[in-house]
């Protein structure tokens, strides 16, 4: 039995705690990664039980405007909400999609200019189921993310100020 879908970023902040971190203003992304890919690990009730692509991951950055433009830095978890109920009698269905994210901003240093320049970007969602196949995935994504300069920058660096949320991505 996993956990419930809709207690994710309750679940996320927890294990953010257990590392030291508030979830309202981490300090260190590197603890704050590894409270992630303990919440990755996790499995999750309340899925899209025939989607392949129920439950995935990605990491996030950029300059956004919701941000003013500061770099940004996220953890993201999604998921494919089986709603399946709710859309008695209607003549199709489409499950929900729900994101659960570290957002992380930062101040703007020189160390960060090049994060999210000239657009943002990310590493893609990655729906390798968890256990070994995810965390085979989560090693090679942070791999990656160690070739990006900026990112390490971001890395290194203690944010501005982060949250955790919940939000419908449908």
């Amino acid at each position: 039995m996993g956990l419930l879908w809709r207690d994710a970023a309750q679940v996320l902040a927890d294990r953010l705690r257990r590392r030291g971190v508030d979830p309202g203003r981490v300090h260190d992304v590197e603890a704050a990664w590894q409270a992630f890919t303990e919440f990755l690990a996790l499995p999750v009730d309340g899925l899209e039980p025939v989607e392949e692509d129920a439950d995935g991951f990605l990491v996030q950055w950029g300059r956004y405007s919701w941000n003013d433009r500061l770099p940004g830095l996220c953890f993201t978890r999604q998921f494919a909400v089986d709603v399946r109920e709710e859309w008695a009698g209607k003549d199709w269905y489409q499950p929900e999609i729900w994101q659960v994210n570290l957002d992380m901003v930062f101040a703007d240093t020189p160390e960060l200019a090049e994060l999210g320049r000239p657009v943002p970007a990310d590493t893609g969602l990655n729906f390798s189921p968890p256990g070994p196949e995810r965390d085979r995935a989560v090693r090679a994504v942070r791999q990656r993310l160690a070739q990006h300069p900026a990112l390490q920058a971001a890395w290194t660096s203690s944010p501005a100020r982060s949250c955790v949320t919940l939000d419908d991505a449908g």
